[in-house]
């Protein structure tokens, strides 16, 4: 099912910090069941499928410590520029997109209760 709404037609990541990569690499594959996405391995970043359901993922990021509350769910989109300016003009403040490398692009904002959300454009491939 591709969905669709201001941001354009997108798939939705939840980013998860860990401490030791490889080690919750292998618990997420082993205990849950995920299924790696090798295309997006970084030195500090891991993603993972889930199985049976089309377009949303669970990415691992690397941290130096992990903290209750650090988890961000992101929305992939194929344009980060359109759908940054379409928040903006519906009112939310949302940060500036920074590259983080590998062709990744983020852009972080909050929701009412300050959880952190992100909108993500992945290199042209």
């Amino acid at each position: 099912m591709t969905l669709k709404n201001s941001f354009g037609e997108y798939s939705f990541v939840t980013k998860v910090d860990v401490t030791n990569l490889e080690a919750s690499v292998q618990w997420y594959k082993s205990k849950l069941g995920l299924v790696p996405e090798d295309k997006y391995d970084t030195p500090s970043w891991r993603q993972f499928s889930l199985p049976d359901i089309e377009r949303v993922a669970i990415g691992l990021n690397l941290s130096n410590s992990v903290e209750t509350g650090s988890t961000v769910s992101t929305f992939v989109v194929n344009d980060i520029v359109t759908a940054r300016q379409s928040l903006i003009e519906k009112g939310v403040e949302v940060g500036p997109i920074t590259d983080v490398g590998h062709g990744v692009q983020l852009s972080v904002f909050k929701d009412i209760d300050g959880n952190l959300l992100g909108l993500r454009q992945n290199p042209q491939s």
